[in-house]
């Protein structure tokens, strides 16, 4: 939609699918689709509707709700998809190969009693992968082979703990936020430095699923924010 309301680009989603998942702008004025159900894919598409990638996806379930959530389109031309009840973040190449698995299932994370699932993946920098992992109330920096080099849980912020991590931002300083979505009245963001020490906290009315932090103070944020 424009500033006043005008629609300028409309994806209706295909049958017999049942969700949309992730939307994206891409630089090249594309726009990455997931659709989830018995059909699960992402769709690139043009501004005029026409559909240039069709890569089917592999969540390992039939939940159509729990298939995916923040899938992302790398520099590379692959995309990152995070498949919640699969406890694996999965990089497909446009064809639908799966060119690698970061499991977060793994026992040093509670294996999978912890519901670790995966909501948000995000390549960063360093070609480490930044995973939120919901119900586990964690978020996990991964190297590119899987192992864990950092993370953050409620073990480490008891008082104003998370609840239900889903959406997660890197800054362009090395801090993280992370969001709560569950979180009634409690703390619905959280930024945290990778000491694990807390920034600021976000306690209102609205709750926080996915977000972007544009400014800091009022001034914008130096360099590009990983989302």
């Amino acid at each position: 939609l424009t500033r006043d309301h005008q629609v300028v680009f409309e994806y209706v989603l295909a049958e017999p699918n049942k969700e949309i998942g992730t939307t994206q702008r891409l630089a090249d004025g594309n726009t990455l689709v997931t659709e989830l159900g018995s059909r699960p894919r992402l769709l690139e598409i043009t501004p005029d509707g026409k559909v240039t990638v069709d890569c089917p996806l592999q969540p390992e379930t039939d939940n159509a709700h729990m298939q995916t959530r923040m899938a992302r389109k790398l520099a590379s031309g692959n995309y990152l998809v995070p498949h919640l009840l699969a406890f694996k973040v999965k990089e497909y190449k446009p064809d639908g190969e799966v060119a690698r698995e970061i499991s977060t299932d793994l026992t040093s994370l509670g294996g999978r009693a912890a519901e670790n699932w995966p909501f948000t993946a995000i390549l960063l920098p360093n070609s480490n992968i930044l995973v939120n992992l919901t119900h586990g109330n964690k978020t996990v920096e991964f190297t590119p082979q899987g192992e864990v080099v950092w993370m953050i849980s409620n073990d480490d912020l008891k008082e104003r703990p998370f609840d239900d991590s889903c959406g997660a931002q890197r800054l362009p300083n090395g801090n993280t936020v992370i969001a709560s979505y569950h979180a009634q009245h409690g703390v619905k963001l959280t930024e945290v430095t990778t000491d694990k020490k807390i920034v600021w906290t976000y306690k209102g009315p609205q709750r926080a699923h996915h977000f972007q932090i544009l400014t800091t103070n009022g001034q914008s944020i130096e360099g590009p924010p990983l989302r």
